[in-house]
């Protein structure tokens, strides 16, 4: 396909035109890419393998920056590796993407609490316990309240 302001050759991946800048109008996201990078991440983490994984996430991102997930499950990997400042800003970034999501306030917490932050960690798990009512992703919301109320029992 060719670029609608200079002409050039670029392709229905290009959002921008790597020649003159202009957008391009039949920019199509890499999907089918970005889902292979999801699931290659999630089998990185499963086999212990969190660098891999991190990496796969980054990918992810770049090609699509609201992906939930990568966020999500970056944030874990990260965690594994004792990056625990890096991982609680991708959850946080996780966040901003749903923030209706249980799971993201009560690893959150998790974090937070890892790193010595009682008030935050209490917040945050507080947070999750609001929402996991409404938050539709939750199997069994009664499990879930039992985990966050155990965290913040924990931290009392």
């Amino acid at each position: 396909m060719q670029c609608s302001s200079c002409g050039a050759n670029i392709s229905r991946g290009d959002h921008y035109c790597p020649y003159c800048g202009a957008e391009n109008l039949q920019y199509q996201l890499p999907v089918a890419e970005v889902d292979a990078l999801l699931e290659k991440g999630l089998k990185a983490y499963q086999a212990d393998e969190f660098a891999t994984a991190v990496s796969c996430y980054r990918r992810a991102i770049l090609l699509d920056p609201d992906v939930f997930n990568a966020y999500f499950y970056m944030a874990s990997s990260l965690s594994a590796l004792g990056k625990q400042k890096e991982a609680i800003e991708t959850m946080k970034q996780a966040r901003s993407l749903n923030p209706g999501s249980a799971a993201v306030y009560y690893n959150l917490g998790l974090l937070y609490k890892q790193t010595g932050q009682r008030k935050a960690a209490r917040k945050s798990l507080t947070k999750a316990l609001a929402v996991v009512e409404t938050d539709t992703a939750v199997q069994n919301p009664e499990n879930m309240k039992r985990l966050i109320k155990q965290e913040l029992a924990a931290l009392r």
